[in-house]
């Protein structure tokens, strides 16, 4: 019966915490940058802007999420997929901010040691479920995700629980007390009638 009984509560210390007041100001900025993206359909000067603000002297670092897999069944790739253009976007922060990390055959990791912010892009097939995991994140996670449309209809699930509306287009969740060897799962639906593009964002305080 004690057994059971943690093991309840260890899933509900795990499960997707809805209809919050997101905490880190940092995310809250780069979620900003990103609907300024998607209301000037990803235009160069906006996304060259966006790089610069981004990657000015002292704003925390970022990383693309690349350890999240590619979900090949449920995902489009070329033409008429990565709208936002987003991870081209901070490929560029990411080189900016680490001018000795130029090869293009370097990975990038949500788990990049003291880089707690990270963004990855995905479309995915209308009418379409994909579905990824993190592993290795510590401490209280915090996700974004926001489609390129803001009409679109989709839905998010982080751990089998539903993320939280919080306007047009984005869905929000929190993860209290995530552990280094705890996995996330996260479940994106694309109920709209057309491919869609969305963005993830996330922040990994890497401590408990």
């Amino acid at each position: 019966m004690m057994k059971k009984a943690v093991s309840l509560l260890v899933a509900g210390l795990l499960a997707c915490v809805g209809m919050y007041a997101q905490q880190d100001p940092h995310l809250a900025k780069l979620s900003e940058g990103l609907l300024q993206i998607r209301k000037n359909k990803s235009s160069s000067n906006v996304l060259n802007k966006t790089v610069i603000e981004w990657s000015a002297s002292g704003c925390p670092k970022i990383t693309l999420m690349d350890d999240l897999e590619i979900d090949r069944e449920n995902e489009i790739r070329g033409k008429g997929s990565n709208l936002f253009k987003a991870n081209q976007l901070v490929t560029y922060v990411h080189r900016r901010q680490n001018t000795g990390l130029v090869s293009k055959g370097e990975f990038f990791s949500s788990t990049e040691k003291d880089v707690h912010y990270s963004v990855i892009e995905k479309s995915i097939k209308k009418g379409h479920t994909a579905s990824y995991t993190l592993k290795g994140h510590i401490g209280d996670q915090e996700l974004v995700f926001i489609s390129y449309n803001p009409k679109t209809r989709f839905s998010v699930t982080v751990n089998e629980k539903p993320a939280s509306k919080t306007g047009d287009g984005i869905l929000t969740c929190r993860l209290p007390h995530v552990g280094k060897n705890d996995i996330i799962k996260i479940s994106i639906h694309n109920e709209g009638s057309s491919d869609e593009s969305f963005v993830i964002l996330n922040h990994n305080p890497q401590k408990p």
